[in-house]
């Protein structure tokens, strides 16, 4: 139902003539007796639509011509009128509505009184209820700061997915080629590689949310040529490693049944040493009170000095054994804590690792930009048409 245009000025103007200035609660709707039917706070006033209705029934008009007709007749008489007393009259417009006379019209019924009461202009269009507009800003606060944090969240785990790929392409990369120079150079193409990875895909939605569909798909593509080198670049990396790893089990392996050979001999040959072998301690206080006495021509000196070395002999068989048995117990245990896990093929790591980096960075970004990108203009008054 159209209402009449009017200034705000003209409205609070009618509202402090009708005191009704007070009435009207936060979505802007207050409730009157009609003075048609009498019905107690029947007849509902909204200012977003500009129009009163009477639940009872059924009267309605604009809400401006209300507040006149209240304001000319005064305190209204709720009794109910009968229909002898329903009486046709012409509206009386004040000069600021005669300039927007409204379309056809239909007589509300109202009761004659003194002064006369003019009755309402109402067009022919149906009611339509619209909700009462909600305050600016009401319930986005909370929105905000909740996609705000997970935002910044999503885009430090891509970020930090996009380094751990962009270490793994720089090192995969860089063993395609022998010279040191060069290796980094092919490098940090494995780098490159991954940011454009990470990037593109925020351009690609940029793009097709612009209309611009040969650039998104110009876009995409990119991202893909960028995802595809960045999940070769670290599948191979993991690969290698893996190869690495073996290589140097294989290694400690050999290592392991060398050095257990070793131990093997070593405890032969200190076996053919006679368990009578005095120490080397009391070997050397023995030759030495054997000089002193000036008695080193005598074949005790020359026996103690044989087993002089046989002693040494037993105590560096003794310190190789326990040496070469540390280094077992401790590869043991590097072995055990650096066991390479075999749970995960190398290609599906890679993959997944590269959907974290590009999609939560773009996904990021994107609600970053939509969050706090440039906001659509207001409409104007004359682009919503009359307020119903």
């Amino acid at each position: 139902m159209g209402g009449l245009s009017t200034t705000s000025d003209v409205l609070d103007q009618a509202l402090r003539a009708a005191d009704l200035e007070e009435a009207f609660d936060d979505r802007g709707v207050a409730y009157e007796d009609c003075p048609g039917c009498g019905a107690h706070k029947g007849l509902k006033l909204s200012l977003a639509r500009g129009q009163v209705q009477c639940s009872a029934c059924g009267s309605a008009g604009p809400l401006i011509a209300y507040l006149r007709e209240k304001a000319a007749a005064g305190e209204w008489n709720h009794e109910p009128y009968s229909e002898a007393e329903i009486i046709p009259i012409e509206p009386r417009l004040r000069e600021t509505d005669a300039a927007n006379p409204p379309d056809a019209v239909e007589v509300r019924p109202v009761r004659q009184t003194s002064p006369a009461l003019v009755a309402e202009l109402v067009s022919e269009a149906p009611i339509v209820e619209s909700a009462p507009p909600k305050p600016r800003g009401s319930g986005r606060m909370g929105e905000r700061i909740i996609m705000s944090l997970l935002a910044v969240i999503f885009l430090g785990a891509g970020l930090a997915a996009a380094g751990l790929s962009g270490f793994a392409n720089f090192q995969a990369f860089s063993l395609g080629v022998s010279d040191p120079t060069q290796a980094r150079i092919w490098g940090w193409s494995g780098v490159i590689a991954s940011v454009c990875s990470f990037g593109g895909f925020t351009f690609f939605w940029w793009h097709l949310s612009g209309g611009r569909r040969g650039e998104a798909v110009r876009a995409f593509v990119f991202a893909l040529a960028g995802a595809g080198t960045s999940i070769a670049g670290t599948t191979l990396f993991m690969l290698n490693n893996a190869q690495g790893q073996a290589d140097t089990w294989q290694s400690a392996a050999q290592i392991r049944a060398l050095t257990e050979a070793e131990i093997a001999d070593w405890t032969r040959q200190l076996e053919g040493i006679p368990p009578e072998t005095r120490s080397i301690d009391g070997l050397k206080a023995y030759l030495a009170g054997v000089e002193a006495a000036g008695r080193t021509h005598q074949k005790p000196y020359r026996d103690a000095q044989n087993e002089l070395g046989l002693a040494e002999r037993r105590a560096q068989l003794e310190a190789q054994i326990a040496a070469a048995r540390a280094d077992l117990r401790t590869a043991a245990v590097t072995d055990t804590q650096v066991r390479p896990a075999r749970n995960l093929p190398a290609w599906f790591f890679a993959l997944m690792l590269e959907l974290f980096s590009s999609q939560a960075t773009s996904i990021a970004f994107v609600s970053l930009l939509l969050l706090y990108g440039r906001k659509p203009e207001a409409p104007r008054d004359e682009d919503l048409g009359p307020v119903v």
